[in-house]
Formats: C-alpha cells, structure tokens, sequence
C-alpha cells in the first residue's frame, strides 16, 4: 500500500511540475517582451564566474536534497541514517566535480578571450600591437 501512495504521489507531481512548465513556455512564446531580466548586470570576470558556478552549485544542492528529504524521508520513510549518507555522499561529489568544472570552464573560455583581445579598435590598427 505504501508503495503505491509513493507511486501516485510522485507521478502527481511529475504531472503537475510539466504543466507548469508548460505554461510557462506558452506564456514567454506569447509574450517574448514578457521575459524575465536579470537582477543584476552580467558579471565579468573570474569573480563573477566563481560565484555563479558556486551559487548554481548550491541551488541544485538545495533542490537534490529537497527531493531527496521528500521522497526518501517522507514517503518512502527510510531511516535518518540513509539521508545523512545521502546528504554528505552528495556533497562530497560536489566537492570532488566542483574544482574540475571550473578548470574545464576556463580552458573552453581561453580561446574566446585571445580573439577578443586581438580585435581591431576603431582606428584600424590591432589591439594587439602597440
């Protein structure tokens, strides 16, 4: 019986999340002025890069363990052990990827920073050259 109540509950929800983001899309193809601006102006910089890597790594941090304290706490009521496991094992792959993604970030955005470098300036001569 408890199976099934998680079942039902968790494709409920599947469904529900689809339509919402279904509406969604039907919303901003309607409207396309109507779509969100950002809060604050793209940062530059490994400052700005570090923090939005590090904020999305948290965001998604916080919505796995969310599901996780749901579904496995909740409905399938296993045991405080498992979601301490499940909280630290998850934090130590972010720990792991985190370092790597960033490497793999800054070796894919060199190429763009040498050809913006080496653009020409409004006078006709190389950026490049002095």
């Amino acid at each position: 019986m408890a199976d099934t109540l998680a079942f039902v509950t968790v494709c409920v929800v599947y469904v529900l999340v689809m339509i919402y983001l279904a509406t969604g899309l039907c919303i901003l193809r309607r409207a396309p002025r109507a779509r969100p601006q950002p809060v604050r102006p793209h940062r530059r910089g490994w400052h700005g890069l570090i923090l939005q890597v590090v904020s999305t790594y948290l965001g998604g941090w916080l919505l796995l363990m969310l599901v996780i304290l749901g579904y496995y706490g909740g409905l399938a009521r296993h045991s405080p052990g498992f979601v301490l496991h499940a909280i630290t094992g998850t934090l130590l792959l972010m720990g792991l990827t985190l370092p790597l993604f960033l490497a793999l970030t800054w070796l894919a955005t060199r190429p763009a920073a040498r050809r913006r470098r080496g653009r020409r300036s409004p006078g006709g001569r190389d950026a490049a050259r002095p």
